[in-house]
């Protein structure tokens, strides 16, 4: 998958929040359609900026494939947006969205470089948290603590985090890279 994306330029924050918001947006007219359930977003957990990563577009359109397979649905309508807040795949489904989540945790927590994405399941009630499911708060790359605290007291730098990621999307197994260099479940 290839994405394109103009250098962005302006104010790095400024642009940062508008994409953002381009990603609530598609969310938002996706949930709004009769018989949409719930939309999930595939995007990579990357600290600082910029959020664009070597091979992101590719890993974020494998892990959304990977995913969707494990849920057994296909998406009524689906957008791959690839913008100042990296690339995402946001999908609109009918159906369970604890289900959907369940599969985004096993993801998460069953592939080594699972960690390295961020996967929401977004009702029209706002996102369904793994807690909300009786999971375990989401891990920090770095520590077994859990990420939020991690990201409240700074306990880990920028430049570390980033690499962890960089080294996470190595692991991911996309079609142009040899299959023994890939690990596969953890």
């Amino acid at each position: 998958m290839r994405c394109d994306l103009p250098a962005c330029g302006g104010t790095a924050l400024r642009r940062l929040l508008a994409s953002r918001d381009e990603r609530a947006f598609v969310q938002r007219i996706m949930l709004g359609h009769g018989g949409v359930d719930f939309a999930v977003q595939v995007s990579l957990n990357v600290p600082g900026l910029p959020k664009r990563m070597d091979k992101d577009a590719e890993a974020v359109g494998y892990v959304a494939g990977l995913l969707f397979a494990e849920m057994s649905v296909t998406p009524s309508a689906s957008v791959f947006l690839c913008n100042c807040a990296g690339a995402a795949a946001i999908a609109a489904f009918a159906g369970d969205p604890a289900e959907a989540k369940r599969a985004a945790v096993q993801v998460d927590e069953g592939y080594e470089w699972g960690r390295a994405f961020d996967i929401d399941v977004i009702t029209s009630s706002g996102p369904l948290e793994r807690t909300a499911l009786g999971f375990e708060p989401r891990r920090c790359l770095l520590c077994p603590e859990a990420a939020k605290i991690c990201a409240l007291e700074r306990t880990h730098g920028v430049s570390e985090l980033r690499e962890e990621i960089r080294r996470l999307l190595r692991l991911v197994p996309l079609r142009n890279r040899r299959r023994e260099d890939n690990s596969a479940r953890a």
